[in-house]
């Protein structure tokens, strides 16, 4: 559940880097619509906050083989650059930079690892904006009224056929490219949405994204490290 979410809150960086959008060696040159690609952009800066986030979200499922049933959960989560803390569905994932602590509360248990670089990419929900520099195609795909706003919508598709996606829609407000929410249409007829109800600039310490083990009375640890 927490991969999903970084996934998710990651499509925004996905398809940037610091370098720009870039055609594979040997491979077709990445279709980018220069609109899309400006609104991305501009809507990518509001995570770039050196002192911290607080990110409050809907992590909506959607499975259309079963008549259109959706699971809604909130979650949250803490960004200052390479740290985060996500908070989501009993589990707390927190990194520093170089440590990984999972902890589940039911079980009152915390694993404590130091991921590999790809492993980061899968956790790490600002990792992409320095290792992707290909992979998507983008455009605009039009404007829409929804929920007393204007909204800009962006549709981002994957050159790896291979994925469990085949379109990617993100969604902007118009008056300040605010992220309103990112979908993932997935193949098998089960779509994942991002709901972002809340983005707050927070001053954020070190310490908020380390697990403090003696804070909780009993909890086992699990050390891979």
């Amino acid at each position: 559940m927490n991969k999903i979410v970084c996934r998710l809150l990651l499509i925004l960086t996905m398809a940037l880097s610091f370098q720009g959008l870039m055609a594979q060696k040997g491979a077709k040159e990445v279709a980018v619509d220069p609109q899309a690609k400006k609104l991305l952009d501009k809507a990518i800066a509001v995570f770039d906050s050196k002192s911290g986030l607080s990110i409050d979200f809907f992590l909506i499922m959607e499975n259309l083989r079963e008549g259109g049933k959706r699971q809604t959960i909130p979650g949250n989560i803490l960004l200052r650059g390479e740290r985060f803390k996500l908070s989501v569905a009993g589990v707390d994932t927190y990194f520093d930079g170089k440590t990984e602590y999972v902890y589940v509360a039911k079980n009152k248990e915390v694993t404590i690892t130091n991921p590999s670089t790809e492993d980061l990419k899968d956790i790490n929900p600002l990792f992409l904006m320095r290792s992707y520099q290909s992979g998507y195609k983008m455009r605009y795909a039009g404007a829409v009224s929804a929920k007393g706003k204007e909204l800009e919508m962006v549709d981002l598709y994957p050159d790896d056929l291979n994925n469990d996606y085949s379109i990617i829609t993100v969604v902007m407000d118009k008056a300040n490219l605010s992220l309103q929410s990112v979908k993932m249409q997935g193949k098998a007829g089960v779509n994942t949405v991002l709901d972002v109800a809340k983005v707050e600039k927070r001053a954020l310490a070190d310490s908020e994204f380390v697990f403090n083990a003696s804070s909780v009375k009993g909890v086992e640890v699990i050390d891979l490290r």
